[in-house]
């Protein structure tokens, strides 16, 4: 069997079951898929394998390397695939898309600097539903393999945008017809199940721990808060936009089913 080809500058290795069978099933464009030769029959494996191959994607079955991280590996079953390194949808494109749905929730991303908390964030969203993310150039994690794989692979699934100032990016959502709701552990902000959600919402996650920076929260139509019966304070960004964004979709299945 001749040797797989090595990773082109312009791709990233993305490791995780998950992630890269995402990435298959969404069309990306894989360049290889690369399997463990212990693992070459694992029958776990096999539909991965059958769906590569249907696709007409090289697989590779490799030595599997070892030493620091084989756990994470062994965790993910030592799958990965080369992918193109990701592809961010236009800020334009995304403003369309808003304008033209009756009914859509978008999620901005205020200074989320954890790639794996980023990638939680945006399992919940592509589960919840979401149409799109818009996130900041700068002082925000990007769309990376470590990403990809929090994500689980639904990064392949949203569309994702990047713009330079978060607060102009809202303003403009508002101009399109979004009610802006921010995510704020204050006292002051409305229960989170209270809240008044329209048609076409943004749900805006600030960082972990600083939250929504000041300029962002006054920009927000409503803040809302996770009333919780424990000690802790509050809940991590990526199980806050969680809750928060399954009440959104609910309130929006209901709203839409009249």
């Amino acid at each position: 069997m001749a040797a797989a080809a090595s990773m082109a500058p312009d791709e990233e290795r993305v490791y995780g079951f998950h992630a890269v069978e995402e990435a298959l099933r969404a069309g990306e464009a894989i360049a290889c898929l690369r399997i463990p030769k212990h693992r070459a029959r694992d029958p776990r494996l096999a539909p991965l394998i059958a769906l590569a191959r249907a696709k007409q994607i090289e697989v590779a079955f490799e030595e599997p390397a070892r030493g620091r991280g084989d756990r994470a590996r062994e965790r993910h079953h030592d799958v990965s695939a080369d992918l193109p390194k990701f592809s961010y949808t236009a800020w334009p494109d995304i403003r369309r898309m808003v304008r033209a749905a009756d009914a859509v929730v978008v999620v901005a991303i205020d200074h989320l600097e954890d790639p794996h908390n980023l990638g939680a964030v945006l399992r919940n969203a592509e589960g919840a539903g979401v149409a799109a993310v818009v996130m900041l150039e700068r002082r925000n994690a990007g769309i990376t393999a470590v990403t990809r794989r929090a994500s689980a692979g639904a990064t392949s699934h949203l569309a994702i945008a990047c713009v330079p100032n978060i607060v102009s990016a809202l303003m403009a959502l508002k101009d399109d017809g979004c009610w802006v709701t921010g995510l704020s552990p204050a006292a002051t902000a409305e229960p989170y199940d209270t809240a008044d959600y329209t048609r076409k919402s943004v749900l805006v996650v600030g960082a972990e721990g600083k939250g929504l920076s000041r300029l962002v929260s006054e920009r927000c139509d409503a803040l809302v808060r996770i009333p919780l019966c424990g000690k802790v304070a509050s809940l991590n960004a990526a199980s806050a936009s969680a809750v928060v964004l399954f009440e959104v979709a609910r309130r929006l299945r209901s709203q839409t089913s009249i």
